[in-house]
């Protein structure tokens, strides 16, 4: 037997996969804004409606990894339906015993984040504009950690229920609606929001923008 290398099957993988996710993830320009828009860089979701790149292949697996949990996990008649408020789109992953709108993430962190309930700033924006389109102040968050506490068991799945007042949601909708403002005002100019200004300093690292001198043009460090 012999066993040797095959870059030409792994590149046409990689093709399928990131034109898959690229299918699956990327609004087309007459699409509604959706809340996931408002919580990541601006800048980015600008280019990806007016001049989209490929996906970076390490980030079109990390998101298939996340799209494919959530399609096997969860049962088709429990799945959410999307709507809209006041002009945001939104889309709960599914209703936890047809009462409470949750979410089911994917991610390398390890577990001790979910003990010590650290969790991304992104994620809890996210839920809590959530909460006030579906005019509900609790929510459930299934994380599923790949790599679990980095020993085993993993992976391994933790849940938790968040518990909000009526005025930590208004505060992070009315945030939503301001930077929404932003966006929008951004398609009008026909020039994306200041990149830099309109998100988290981690987003702009692997950013597949941030370096393209067509797109946001970031010198890199």
């Amino acid at each position: 037997m012999e066993i040797i290398d095959y870059p030409e099957l792994a590149d046409e993988s990689y093709k399928w996969l990131i034109q898959r996710v690229h299918e699956l993830t990327v609004p087309t320009r007459s699409a509604g804004i959706h809340l996931t828009e408002l919580i990541y860089c601006l800048s980015e979701g600008y280019w990806n409606r007016i001049m989209p790149l490929p996906f970076e292949r390490q980030q079109a697996i990390t998101m298939a990894l996340g799209i494919g949990f959530e399609r096997v996990i969860i049962p088709e008649e429990k799945r959410a339906k999307p709507g809209t408020c006041e002009g945001i789109d939104y889309s709960p992953d599914f209703w936890f015993r047809q009462e409470m709108p949750s979410e089911l993430k994917t991610t390398r962190m390890s577990t001790r984040k979910t003990y010590t309930r650290d969790f991304p700033d992104t994620w809890i924006m996210q839920i809590k504009g959530y909460c006030y389109a579906e005019k509900k102040l609790e929510y459930g968050l299934s994380v599923v950690h790949l790599m679990g506490g980095y020993k085993p068991p993993f992976p391994e799945i933790l849940a938790v229920k968040f518990k909000f007042s009526q005025q930590e949601l208004k505060d992070n909708w009315d945030f939503l609606m301001y930077r929404k403002d932003v966006y929008i005002q951004s398609f009008a100019d026909m020039r994306p929001a200041t990149p830099t200004r309109w998100c988290q300093q981690w987003e702009c690292q692997n950013c597949r923008y941030a370096t393209s001198p067509i797109h946001c043009n970031i010198k890199a460090k």
